[in-house]
C-alpha cells in the first residue's frame, strides 16, 4: 500500500532540520483535500490523514513531534469545515 503524498512528505522529510517543511507538508495536504469536491469527502480524506499519520507515527517513533504538528494543521482544517458546513 502506497501512502498519500502528505504522510509520505512526513515520513521522508520529517526527521530533517530544513526550515520550511511544515510548510511544504501543509501545502501539500492543502492539494489532497482540494481533489475532494464536497465537504463530507473532505472530511473523510482527513480523517484517512490522520489514520495514516497514525500508522506512520507507530512506525518512525523520532516523528512523534513533527507528526503531532501536522494533525494540529488537520484539526484546524476539520474545524474550517464544520464553520463552513453550518
Amino acid at each position: 500500500m502506497s501512502l498519500s503524498e502528505p504522510v509520505e512528505l512526513v515520513r521522508r522529510l520529517g526527521a530533517t532540520s530544513r526550515v520550511g517543511i511544515i510548510v511544504m507538508v501543509e501545502q501539500s495536504v492543502d492539494a489532497y483535500c482540494a481533489g475532494y469536491p464536497g465537504h463530507d469527502d473532505r472530511a473523510i480524506a482527513l480523517d484517512i490523514l490522520l489514520r495514516d499519520l497514525a500508522r506512520l507515527r507507530v512506525q518512525a517513533l523520532a516523528l512523534d513531534c513533527f507528526i503531532g504538528e501536522v494533525e494540529n494543521y488537520i484539526d484546524l482544517l476539520h474545524r474550517d469545515l464544520a464553520r463552513e458546513a453550518a
